[in-house]
């Protein structure tokens, strides 16, 4: 006789950046199971790619997760976390400085925690005839690790996500990886900023805390940026 499986519940949420409507269900204790194997081994690498197997195998809309960028990945699993585990998380704050290094217990809402900044199109005027399309990096683009300084991984991650160059009279889409590192070579500093610029202002889960501190009386503020924060 088979044994009776059990439904799980399914929730709806909306990608950041298309809007686009998401149905998801909780993880049970194989992906918990996952994820916890990928703490342990404190490898970012390995820990963004066990979040992003979970969504897709929680995921149940018919879209690709390869393609989320990363504050839709970062977005996406903490609501995920929240209908899985609990909304309610408790993290131990330290003082934004060092007089008093007493570590407060505070319980945080992920219901709460939302992006922050403007979701932009990409489009970036170079100079006053010649634009470039930019997208937001997915984490297969963020291929940091201890053999590729962060300068060389940002270079990398901008030649991932340049969708085409244009002007007034065409679109410049057909390039090799290597020609377009190579047209990145010949921008000036302040063209080089304007595309940097567009990836430095990326949302990001964003949340900020006001409590006092019950050993030395005093209130402080902090603002937690970023998944890990969340899971500290």
């Amino acid at each position: 006789m088979a044994i009776p499986s059990i439904s799980a519940p399914e929730f709806t949420t909306t990608l950041p950046s298309t809007g686009q409507e998401i149905t998801y269900r909780p993880f049970l204790v194989k992906e918990e199971k996952i994820l916890l194997m990928a703490l342990e081994g404190e490898d970012t690498k390995e820990i963004n790619s066990a979040i992003l197997k979970i969504l897709k195998n929680c995921i149940i809309s018919d879209v690709d997760a390869d393609k989320f960028s990363t504050f839709d990945v970062e977005y996406l699993f903490l609501r995920l976390r929240g209908k899985s585990v609990g909304e309610k998380v408790e993290l131990k704050i330290g003082h934004s400085h060092d007089k008093c290094a007493y570590r407060t217990e505070i319980e945080v809402d992920l219901d709460e925690v939302q992006l922050a900044g403007e979701i932009k199109d990409g489009k970036t005027m170079l100079t006053d005839t010649i634009g470039v399309k930019l997208r937001y990096p997915a984490l297969r683009d963020i291929k940091a690790g201890p053999k590729q300084d962060a300068a060389d991984a940002m270079y990398d991650m901008i030649t991932n996500c340049i969708e085409y160059i244009y002007d007034a009279e065409e679109v410049y889409a057909d390039f090799t990886k290597k020609e377009m590192q190579d047209w990145i070579g010949t921008l000036n500093s302040a063209q080089f900023k304007k595309v940097t610029q567009f990836f430095e202002d990326m949302p990001k889960l964003s949340h900020t805390i006001t409590w006092t501190c019950p050993e030395c009386g005093e209130e402080d503020t902090i603002v937690l940026e970023g998944l890990d924060s969340f899971f500290t």
